[in-house]
């Protein structure tokens, strides 16, 4: 009787071994393909460039940068024989104004983002431009107003300081390099897209290669 009991038990310890070794073989053979799948075979993910294209587009102008401006002008109407104490009228404008940059998108045509072998996109973005120009007309004012004499003041004159700032406003802005402000924002807002719709490493190529600029995710 006890030697059954003892076949029976060393029978039970060998069904239990064998299970424990075939179980020990599967998961093995699982976590080894699992290892080799995911750290020694190379993944490889396609970005659809159309799809980047499309989106991209989408977005139409991009507004990047934003300039305050305060510009102080002056007009003066004379005559040449005669004073200006007499005849002449002249306005001095005190102008604050708002210029904003961007790029517009819509200009994007599919030859202007390509995929390279090693995956990065390359995407070439059509030139920074103003966007916007605006005087603030709460903030502008006359400082001075001079009418000579024996002459009626323009009615006209304040309209025509007010447009002519707003010009220099423009122009006091891309001096100050709201172009290249904007150009550099809009970079760095679509890279951050481009990440999102699954691109790893975006380069932004210019006219130049020393423009050319590279974001990683």
């Amino acid at each position: 009787m006890q030697r059954r009991t003892l076949l029976l038990v060393l029978g039970a310890l060998l069904i239990t071994a064998v299970v424990a070794v075939t179980t020990g073989v599967i998961v093995w053979r699982m976590t080894k393909r699992t290892i080799i799948e995911q750290v020694l075979t190379p993944q490889e993910k396609e970005v659809d460039v159309a799809s980047l294209v499309t989106h991209v587009r989408e977005l139409n102008r991009l507004e990047t940068a934003s300039m305050r401006v305060l510009h102080v002008g002056k007009i003066t109407q004379s005559y040449q024989l005669v004073p200006n104490a007499i005849a002449g009228d002249e306005i001095t404008f005190l102008a604050t104004g708002d210029v904003i940059a961007g790029i517009d998108l819509s200009q994007l045509k599919p030859t202007d983002v390509w995929r390279s072998p090693d995956g990065t996109i390359n995407m070439r973005l059509p030139p920074a431009q103003v966007l916007v120009t605006r005087v603030d007309n709460k903030e502008s004012r006359v400082l001075s107003r001079k009418t000579g004499v024996l002459r009626r003041a323009d009615v006209d004159l304040e309209t025509r300081a007010r447009q002519r700032a707003e010009d220099n406003i423009r122009a006091e802005a891309l001096k100050k390099g709201v172009l290249t402000l904007a150009s550099q924002n809009a970079e760095k807002k679509l890279a951050e897209l481009l990440h999102t719709l699954g691109a790893d490493k975006v380069r932004f190529v210019g006219g130049k290669p020393e423009r050319e600029r590279e974001r990683e995710r």
